[in-house]
Formats: structure tokens, sequence, C-alpha cells
């Protein structure tokens, strides 16, 4: 029997236009997707898994305990050419569209050890403000274990920022961003004496005259002032997603607005389902064509 060419052509073609529509129509899914509902179908294991981006605490032992005057022996951190970012989703307690760029805050840290004090800076640049929500910039002090399991917030009299100490009892210091500028110098100095230090910035979004903190991941509210274990949940999503990340990282590309964040970082998803365990540098793999700087 004689078999038409092209009939066996349309054949070996059939299978390649059938994957072909499958493909095309698992794409038509995702794009009806939002950019939440689409983070919201992660596998996410356990939580603590936001708080591995960054080490979470510095050993003041690790410094030189200086007889100098103040500011002629500091250690920035993180070293080299890498920096700490915080990134801020600003809906709390709503769940934003997940795309981690409400504000994004690229710093380094200057530390250094006097007898029983410690001082230095946060150096900043806000590198993006995406919400339309009116936000404060503010600045949390915690003693950290040994084995950076716990924190303890220290008390605001034992701190100093750009020259002013805390009042004894009240909220942890915060400022308008808008007074910040683009880019600045916090000066700060603690007189507890402690081992381990860490300085984490939080955001406050002011909505119809209600103020609404923000931490980062894992972290407790503000008004917690008893040491508690990492990772606490009350700025974690039922679906197990943070309102705020810390990373250190040479550069973080800037999600575009309203854009897949998976599509701008596609290894993300493959560190968080893995567990943490492989594409621990997911930040170092944006996608120019959704992202920019």
């Amino acid at each position: 029997m004689k078999i038409n060419r092209n009939f066996i052509a349309v054949l070996f073609l059939i299978p390649l236009f059938l994957v072909g529509c499958i493909n095309d129509d698992l794409n038509n899914v995702d794009k009806d997707l939002t950019n939440a509902e689409i983070m919201k179908q992660l596998k996410i294991g356990d939580v603590a898994i936001w708080n591995t981006l960054t080490t979470q605490g510095i050993d003041l032992s690790t410094l030189k305990s200086s007889g100098l005057k103040s500011g002629q022996d500091i250690k920035e951190y993180p070293n080299g050419e890498v920096y700490y970012f915080a990134l801020f989703e600003d809906l709390y307690p709503s769940e934003g569209d997940y795309d981690f760029n409400d504000i994004i805050i690229k710093s380094k840290l200057g530390l250094e050890k006097t007898g029983n004090e410690t001082s230095g800076y946060f150096k900043s640049e806000l590198i993006n403000k995406g919400g339309t929500l009116p936000v404060e910039i503010g600045l949390m002090f915690y003693e950290a274990s040994a084995n950076l399991k716990s924190y303890t917030r220290i008390p605001n009299e034992n701190i100093t920022v750009n020259g002013v100490t805390l009042l004894k009892g009240a909220g942890p210091w915060s400022t308008p961003y808008a007074s910040l500028g683009k880019s600045w110098k916090i000066e700060y100095k603690i007189t507890k004496n402690i081992k381990i230090v860490w300085i984490a910035y939080y955001i406050v979004t002011v909505r119809e005259g209600k103020r609404t903190e923000i931490l980062t991941s894992g972290f407790a509210p503000t008004n917690v002032t008893t040491t508690f274990e990492i990772p606490r949940t009350e700025f974690i999503s039922k679906n197990k997603l943070p309102w705020g990340l810390e990373i250190e990282a040479k550069e973080f590309a800037i999600p575009n607005e309203k854009e897949l964040f998976l599509n701008a970082y596609p290894d993300f998803k493959k560190w968080v389902e893995s567990k943490g365990q492989n594409f621990k540098n997911w930040f170092n793999n944006p996608v120019p064509e959704f992202t920019h700087n």
C-alpha cells in the first residue's frame, strides 16, 4: 500500500500541535492569575526559611573594644560589595500583590565597640517606593542569642538616635520617609552591654489616621518587650508569605510594578520549594525584561 508523504507529515505534526495547545492553555491559566494568587500556590514548608536570607545578628566580640575617639574604629557590615536589602509589602494586614517593591531599602551598617557601648550608623538608600500609602521608616534594636533564634528588644532608654535618647516606654524610633530623602545616614548609640546585636528596618503605614507597623518576617510586633523566638507569625500570612524580607546581595533588581514576581525571579520558586536547600542566591538571577534598577 502506498502512503502519501503529505499524510505522514500531517501525522507527525499532530502531536506537536497538541503539545503546543496544552502549553498555551497552561500559559493562559497563569496569565489569568494575579501575582498574589500565583504566590499563594507556592509549596512553602517551614516559614523559618524567610529568616535565612541574611545573618540576623553580629557578634560584638569580633569588634575591637577601642579606646579611640568614637567613629575612628568602625567596621561595616555586610563586608565588601554586599549590602543589606529590606523589602516590604505595605498593605498589611491585607494581602498585597507580593512583588516586594513597595519599599526597598539598601544599607550598610557601621559598628564599633567602645567599652560597654556600641555605636555606629546606618548608611541607606531608598531604591524604590512603589506603594501609594504614606510611610514612616524606623529601626528596631535587638539583643540576640548565640544561635540567632531568640531576640530581645533593647530598651529605649539605652538607645540614642541622631543624638536624641529614645523615650522610656515609648515605641521604637521612626520618621516619615520623605524627611530622610533619597539617601541618609542614621547615627546611633547603645549603652546596654550586649554580646550579639541586630538592627533592622521596619515600616509604619498611615491610612485614614491609623498607623500600622510592618516588620520583616519572623520578628515580633514592636510592643513585645520580652524575649521571643523566631519565627513569629504576626507578619506572615495564612499562606505562609511574608510582608517583609531581609536579604544580603550586591544588588537587587526591582520587580516591575504588578509584574509576576516569579517572572522577575524564577529561581525564587525553586528555592522556596526546595526548603531553602537549592538556588540560595535566587536574587542574583533576575530576568531583565521583568525588572529594573
